[in-house]
């Protein structure tokens, strides 16, 4: 079966984009967050983001009514266009007279890509303080080009595994404290007729999410990623291909036929108890709210082995960032926003309305789970290899990890062969000097 691709949208014709765009201007005003909408005298400020729930947060969290109260004078609204289309929308809205003047991009690679084209603009100088964000948040939001910060980071997503707390209870297991007791767990729950794990193996971004979860510490952590980035390892050095090779001792407990499942279906068999384990993100607190799931869950960083080259951390990521338009008719407005966005204020509504981890200090998390997850991350983060560093050409990373993990689930490459044929992919455009400015 084809893997479903994750990487940038690929721009389709002048026409199709033209018509897209129109389209989403013909329902501005229906998308549109906001209040009592803008007077005569103040300036009114567009935001295009590709998540609707985002566009609600801003509109139903208190966000935009913050923000105007104390900044007279300027309204804001918020556009979610088409999440499928929105680097091609993006593209061409802001080459346009009608630009809007903030625009929510992607991290990392997709960012990048927009900075080079010279249609976002540096924003070192224009937000005045960069000290409350995360290390790993700015990461995301520099242009590989210069390492200049192009974004106010939106947040961080964590990754982690989701455990059904019922089904250990009844089998008398806790939560594992090493990758042995994760295996022994696993047969003991199959053996109640329960699937152990679930991944979404039809879609190679989530194959390869469940990868970094799994095999993140067993690689080495931040020792190994430093390692990479100086050009002293890649993907084929023995610890990675013994964190790839936990794709293949897991096989044994996945879902049947599990090249064929959707992340759909990956949530469901997990919601509804068929599946006792998910390796995934820190969004799907949210997804299972949102549902209306009982299931009663809990979350852990995947366990280590004494002898593995670090200890057991949670996987994280930059969630994406708020940048500036070049093209923006009012740009010292615009600034004005950014400077709130990076805030505490907004961190705070944003945080707790979206699910996610903050990319900042200063926020409370009103979720027990994701405060949970937050009190990890800060502890103990190391950065999802792909999405930091392998997404900034083509073939990504990702994409090239979920292929290779999908053919070692189907018997048709083993773990050294599946690395060395990442490495091959992303030896075409992969230069770890392009990230020493970090």
């Amino acid at each position: 079966m084809a893997i479903q691709r994750s990487g940038p949208w690929t721009p389709r014709s002048r026409l199709i984009a033209g018509l897209a765009l129109a389209l989403s201007a013909v329902m501005f005003m229906g998308a549109c967050g906001g209040g009592s909408g803008a007077s005569a005298n103040e300036v009114r400020l567009t935001v295009w983001t590709w998540s609707n729930e985002a566009m609600n947060a801003f509109k139903k969290a208190g966000i935009i009514d913050a923000f105007e109260k104390a900044h007279p004078g300027i309204a804001v609204e918020v556009v979610a266009q088409l999440d499928k289309n929105y680097e091609t929308l993006l593209t061409t809205g802001l080459a346009g007279s009608g630009s809007p003047d903030i625009v929510a991009l992607r991290s990392y690679g997709v960012l990048s890509s927009f900075a080079d084209s010279g249609n976002i603009v540096p924003l070192d100088d224009v937000v005045k303080d960069w000290s409350g964000f995360s290390k790993p948040a700015l990461a995301g939001a520099k242009g590989k080009a210069n390492g200049k910060f192009y974004a106010v980071p939106q947040g961080i997503q964590t990754a982690q595994v989701y455990y059904n707390k019922k089904i250990f209870a009844d089998l008398g297991l806790a939560v594992p404290a090493s990758w042995d007791e994760l295996i022994a767990a696993a047969q003991k729950i199959k053996d109640s007729g329960v699937a152990p794990i679930v991944i979404p193996g039809s879609v190679a971004a989530q194959i390869s999410l469940a990868a970094e979860i799994l095999g993140n510490a067993r690689r080495g952590a931040g020792g190994f990623e430093q390692a990479f980035i100086a050009g002293k390892k890649n993907l084929t050095d023995p610890d990675n291909v013994a964190a790839v090779g936990l794709l293949e001792q897991i096989q044994p407990y996945l879902v049947d036929n599990v090249t064929s499942v959707t992340l759909d279906e990956a949530v469901t068999l997990f919601a509804t108890g068929r599946a006792a384990m998910f390796p995934s993100g820190a969004w799907q607190v949210t997804t299972f709210a949102n549902l209306g799931a009982e299931v009663d869950y809990g979350t852990f960083d995947v366990p280590v082995n004494a002898e593995w080259p670090s200890k057991a951390v949670t996987v994280s990521y930059a969630d994406g960032g708020w940048a500036l338009a070049k093209r923006s008719a009012h740009p010292a407005e615009a600034a004005v926003l950014l400077n709130w966005l990076a805030g505490t204020e907004f961190a705070n509504l944003y945080a707790n309305a979206m699910g996610t981890i903050p990319a900042r200090d200063g926020v409370t998390l009103k979720n027990p789970q994701l405060a949970e997850m937050y009190q990890r991350y800060q502890s103990t983060p190391s950065t999802y290899l792909g999405a930091a560093y392998l997404r900034y050409g083509s073939p990504s990373g990702t994409d090239l990890m979920g292929e290779q993990v999908q053919k070692i689930w189907l018997g048709e490459t083993d773990p050294a062969r599946a690395a060395q044929s990442v490495q091959t992919g992303v030896d075409a455009w992969f230069r770890p000097a392009d990230f020493q400015y970090e």
